[in-house]
């Protein structure tokens, strides 16, 4: 491959602080993994406003090209402002990542340029047909007006994405469930690259009774799942309920249990150390592809609950954790029989076992360039 083609362009919504969201920290991965191997990179994200703070990010690289757009809240304008940030940028790949309107503006510019695309699922219902449509339907709203505006912006947003996702030829997926669900919709079959963890620094392993929480503010995250949970262990004071993620900064002070801590947005390296203290990870979300925290959990032998969240039924085949198939009931029965001490030494041991062979970030970059080459 000659020079001019060993340069790739990620776009993506936010740049990487780590207090985003996983699919944002998989590209700083990537970005990283590029550059040792002597790629040029460059970065298109919703930077605009946010200058200062990314000035000052330990994570902003100078070997890196950034190109920033303004995040709007009509997220269908953002087509057309990802487009002119896209003709100051010259890659001869474009790894676009989440879907919004960024995606139609990738896919729109590739094209005219004589580029390539490739666009990388962050959540199984990336490969849903009327995904907004369908989160719409989680939204209340006081205001009508208010309503109609964000009902025609997802409804336009799911039409423009599903016509490039109908067309796009390069799709990468994070379990199998994507790949064989994004086949069935959009009649394109992709390939399985699994998400990747690097440890930055080293981290103090020492477990304490604690059991933890992490998520962004979606709805998808069903962050109030997690309070009821440890309400339900108020009596118990031996161990102590931990919620990380910008989902606390929506939570009502009088709504927190004694034996909760939220403490909001962290960054990297401590959400790394909260991992390594914990003795349990929980999941709430209605829906994720393969979450970061389920690749820490399995790294710091932090033991995964999951109320609804099961890629590739990683649980049941791989027995790496234990999947509450959305059953409530089930999930607060299962923390209660590992605090009386029912012993999950195998599901630990099988998920660091299963870490080591899946999530070698080496091994996935090569399998990714290998990709976008054929």
């Amino acid at each position: 491959m000659n020079n001019d083609m060993r340069s790739i362009c990620f776009v993506i919504p936010h740049f990487v602080t780590f207090t985003t969201g996983g699919a944002e920290i998989q590209v700083h991965y990537l970005s990283q993994a590029f550059l040792k191997r002597g790629w040029k990179v460059e970065v298109v994200c919703a930077g605009l406003g946010y200058e200062k703070q990314i000035s000052n990010s330990p994570f902003l690289n100078d070997n890196i090209q950034y190109h920033y757009y303004r995040k709007r809240s009509i997220r269908i304008l953002e087509f057309w402002d990802v487009l002119k940030v896209l003709k100051n940028t010259s890659a001869h790949y474009y790894y676009q990542r989440t879907d919004f309107a960024l995606t139609a503006s990738t896919y729109w510019y590739t094209q005219k340029q004589g580029k390539h695309m490739v666009f990388a699922l962050a959540l199984d219902s990336d490969a849903h047909k009327n995904k907004y449509s369908t989160y719409f339907k989680a939204y209340s709203y006081s205001n009508i007006i208010k309503k109609w505006i964000r009902k025609t912006d997802f409804f336009l947003l799911d039409k423009l994405i599903e016509w490039v996702k109908k067309r796009v030829g390069k799709v990468v997926c994070q379990n199998q469930y994507q790949l064989q669900s994004y086949k069935t919709n959009f009649n394109t079959l992709g390939i399985v690259v699994p998400n990747s963890f690097s440890l930055l620094e080293e981290v103090d392993e020492d477990k304490e009774n604690l059991i933890l929480w992490v998520g962004n503010d979606s709805l998808v995250k069903q962050a109030h799942l997690f309070i009821e949970l440890a309400k339900e262990f108020g009596l118990n004071r031996d161990w102590h309920f931990v919620m990380l993620g910008s989902a606390c900064n929506s939570i009502l002070s009088e709504d927190i249990p004694q034996n909760l801590s939220v403490v909001g947005s962290v960054g990297y390296q401590e959400a790394n150390q909260w991992f390594a203290r914990a003795k349990v990870y929980v999941n709430t979300s209605l829906s994720e592809g393969m979450p970061n925290t389920f690749i820490q959990s399995w790294y710091f032998k932090t033991l995964i609950l999951s109320l609804n969240v099961d890629p590739d039924q990683v649980f049941s085949r791989q027995n790496v954790g234990f999947s509450c198939q959305g059953d409530f009931d089930f999930l607060r029965a299962t923390l209660q029989e590992f605090i009386d001490g029912h012993d999950v030494s195998r599901q630990l041991s099988n998920g660091k076992d299963y870490f080591n062979k899946q999530f070698n970030a080496e091994r996935n970059v090569d399998k990714l360039i290998e990709y976008m080459e054929s």
